[in-house]
């Protein structure tokens, strides 16, 4: 994969992103960007951070940076399912820490608070809530997928 580092207007550009979608402030001035397969890349300070056009925090960055997002506890049957790469169901969820909309990122995390995976929110959880069943959110991202190898070997 050949990177490049951002401009300075690319760099706040990127920043400031960051800072609307996630309510986090990054202090570098050291981000690459990386394209490969369709897939984009943003390496912070050499450590993949996010991927995708839209931002999608990697749990490695989460983890290393102690970002509190918006998140679902989920019981140990959804844990197992997520770590392959399952979408999550409502069944599984035990506790919502979030509004919860269409459209949000948010983290599942175990009982004892350690993500698992980054989610797409497909439904709110007002009608997870009542209707005790469905796909509630998309997994995008789980401990052990190959996003996850690239940021903890990286290359």
């Amino acid at each position: 994969m050949q990177r490049h580092f951002l401009s300075q207007k690319d760099l706040r550009t990127f920043i400031n992103q960051i800072r609307d979608k996630y309510h986090v402030d990054i202090k570098t001035d050291k981000v690459e960007v990386g394209k490969e397969k369709k897939q984009v890349y943003y390496f912070i300070e050499g450590k993949l951070s996010f991927f995708s056009e839209d931002l999608i925090p990697t749990l490695c960055w989460i983890m290393d940076n102690k970002v509190e997002l918006p998140s679902v506890v989920v019981d140990e049957g959804a844990t197992r399912a997520l770590s392959r790469g399952a979408d999550l169901f409502v069944p599984g969820i035990s506790l919502f820490n979030c509004d919860c909309n269409p459209g949000d990122i948010i983290l599942a995390k175990t009982t004892s608070g350690i993500p698992v995976s980054v989610m797409k929110v497909l439904i709110t959880k007002e009608e997870a809530s009542a209707n005790k069943k469905g796909k509630f959110s998309q997994n995008l991202h789980w401990i052990g997928d190959e996003i996850w190898k690239m940021c903890k070997n990286p290359k």
